[in-house]
């Protein structure tokens, strides 16, 4: 199936090209007197039309800080890059130190921490660096549960320089909280996906149309796609698959987990990360209180 167009897979070097705010050339009311432009591959383009209180925060003074702050704690790491026409940003930090990986008990299957970072120069995605857990299995993202982000304070939000700024501060005091507490984080936030895993389900399809119903996912149904199939394949491959030792069973986490790389896979979704990732949060939460 071709890809659709939607978020790119980049390096570092390219979302760190330079950016500046001027003057819009044109006459034009306040709300467009500013113009965010970017020099991409050689070719100047315009990236934003702003009013004068817009605060143009370039990714030169995000991502290379994180990568520090990440290395200044010695935190083992991957990272990928990715954007969506050069206007949104994204980072993925996956902590790869065995010491922080997670096994759900009873089978094979692995989670490991995960720094997502998001950045925009078009304002329609706001700054944000969260922490949550990786599926080592198929590459998929996860969430951490809404109340542990709260209890840890997981989550970091920023509009203006000084508060970016401070981000960083704040992202190394949840560094160095995590590996002096990784136990006891790690054990709150599992154990809402142990209880997923709990859970055993007898009938795929209900469950799966039941969840796909209450986040108002329309289920496609033609000759290059059925969602219901698309799902519940991965679903019945993963509980017999002997690498992850499911033995067959279903649980509420595989269904979970199909249904998150059915809205995560780029040939059939062009949705922004940060909107699958407020699908799949509504997808986790029903879940947990909806056996």
């Amino acid at each position: 199936m071709k890809a659709k167009k939607g978020n790119q897979i980049c390096g570092l070097n390219d979302i760190l090209f330079p950016v500046e705010l001027i003057n819009n050339p044109r006459t034009t009311n306040s709300e467009y007197s500013k113009v965010v432009t970017g020099v991409i591959n050689g070719v100047e383009m315009d990236l934003n039309y702003c009013s004068p209180v817009y605060e143009l925060i370039k990714n030169d003074d995000i991502f290379p800080n994180i990568k520090s702050v990440l290395e200044n704690n010695n935190i083992e790491h991957t990272v990928e890059y990715s954007h969506t026409n050069n206007v949104r940003f994204y980072a993925n930090y996956r902590i790869t130190d065995n010491l922080y990986k997670y096994e759900l008990k009873n089978t094979n299957d692995f989670i490991e921490p995960l720094l997502r970072v998001q950045h925009s120069y078009n304002g329609l995605t706001k700054y944000r660096i969260q922490f949550g857990y990786f599926r080592l299995i198929c590459s998929n993202g996860m969430v951490i549960p809404i109340e542990e982000m709260k209890q840890f304070n997981l989550n970091i939000d920023g509009k203006h320089t000084e508060s970016i700024k401070k981000s960083f501060f704040q992202l190394d005091y949840i560094l160095k909280n995590f590996v002096l507490n990784a136990g006891q984080i790690t054990e709150a936030i599992t154990k809402k996906y142990e209880l997923l895993g709990g859970r055993e389900v007898t009938n795929i399809e209900d469950r799966v149309n039941e969840v796909l119903n209450f986040v108002k996912i329309t289920a496609v149904d033609n000759n290059k796609l059925n969602t219901l199939n698309y799902i519940t394949n991965v679903i019945k491959n993963e509980s017999t698959s002997e690498k992850l030792n499911y033995n067959g069973k279903v649980t509420d986490f595989l269904i979970y987990n199909g249904i998150n790389q059915y809205i995560n896979d780029n040939s059939l979704n062009i949705a922004a990360p940060e909107k699958r990732i407020e699908t799949d949060s509504k997808i986790f939460e029903y879940m947990l209180v909806n056996a």
